[in-house]
């Protein structure tokens, strides 16, 4: 290698060179500056996570009321799986079919209940109704089953002349 052409390494300067070069009441107001920003940020990383504990708990607080109402829906659901309640279920036949049907609101489409004697010897009740809707009907066989503890021996169901949409429903219903 010629001497001419050496390879010459320089010297960073070092990062804080233009630290000494201010004047000392600007370090000093820098370093303020620098203090405040670090303060500055503490406090709003403390806000922002005050603000999320509180909407943590807020959301809890929402969770649990509802878990509190689904409870309570469970529990009646429940109640109403296990059978026939023991007030209907002692109840007099025709006295446990009318109720169930003013229970439900059917009561007005209720023609005609009568006593009827079973084939096997058990006491029964015809009901007629009429100008049944689909949606009334199938309330009534599941509240007359699950509630009243009455099941269903004869059924007849007729489209209604005047209105297909309706049907009159003849039921005999014992225990």
């Amino acid at each position: 290698m010629n001497r001419s052409q050496r390879i010459a390494f320089r010297r960073h300067p070092s990062p804080l060179t233009f630290w000494r070069d201010w004047p000392r009441g600007r370090q000093r107001g820098a370093l303020c500056l620098l203090l405040a920003l670090t303060v500055a940020g503490s406090v709003a990383a403390w806000f922002s996570l005050y603000a999320a504990t509180q909407r943590a708990v807020l959301r809890e607080e929402t969770a649990t009321e509802l878990h509190q109402r689904v409870a309570t829906l469970v529990a009646e659901i429940r109640d109403q799986e296990r059978g026939p309640s023991l007030e209907r279920a002692n109840l007099p036949i025709l006295v446990a079919a009318r109720q169930l049907s003013r229970d439900i609101g059917l009561e007005d489409k209720l023609i005609s209940v009568r006593p009827a004697l079973q084939a096997t010897g058990r006491d029964g009740v015809q009901l007629y109704y009429e100008r049944l809707t689909l949606p009334d009907l199938l309330a009534l066989l599941e509240t007359l089953g699950r509630d009243g503890g009455l099941q269903t021996s004869t059924v007849t169901f007729n489209r209604r002349l005047d209105n297909p949409s309706l049907a009159d429903l003849q039921l005999v219903l014992y225990r």
